[in-house]
C-alpha cells in the first residue's frame, strides 16, 4: 500500500492498442486514508479541455495485484497494476465496451 499512495499524473495513455497519449491525461490521487481523487481530462482540438473529477475509496489486493476504485456515484472499477516502482506505475482496465484501457503514471 505504501507504494501506490501519492499523486500520479499519466505519461501514456493506450485504448485498445491506439496511442491516445494527446487526448487524455489522468491525475490520480491514493490517500493514505484510502480515499482518492480523479480527474480525468479529455483534450478536445480547437476545443477547451474537459475535466471530469472523481472521488471515493480505494483498496488494494496484493493476491491480485490490482486497486479498486469505490466511486461516490456507487460505481466499481478494478484496475491490474502490471507495474509499481518508486516512481513509475502501469496500471489497465477492460471497460464495459470491452476496450482495454493501459495508463502509464509518473509520481508527481
Amino acid at each position: 500500500k505504501d507504494q501506490l499512495v501519492g499523486n500520479w499524473q499519466s505519461v501514456e495513455v493506450t485504448v485498445a492498442d491506439q496511442n491516445v497519449t494527446g487526448s487524455f491525461i489522468f491525475d490520480l490521487d491514493l490517500q493514505s486514508s484510502n480515499e482518492f481523487n480523479l480527474d480525468v481530462t479529455t483534450i478536445i482540438p480547437l476545443s477547451n479541455p474537459v475535466v471530469q473529477s472523481y472521488s471515493g475509496d480505494w483498496t488494494e489486493d496484493d493476491s491480485k495485484q490490482d486497486v479498486t476504485l469505490l466511486y461516490n456515484t456507487g460505481e466499481q472499477k478494478t484496475w491490474e497494476i502490471t507495474v509499481l516502482t518508486e516512481s513509475s506505475m502501469t496500471a489497465e482496465i477492460v471497460e464495459p465496451d470491452n476496450k482495454r484501457y493501459k495508463v502509464v503514471f509518473n509520481r508527481k
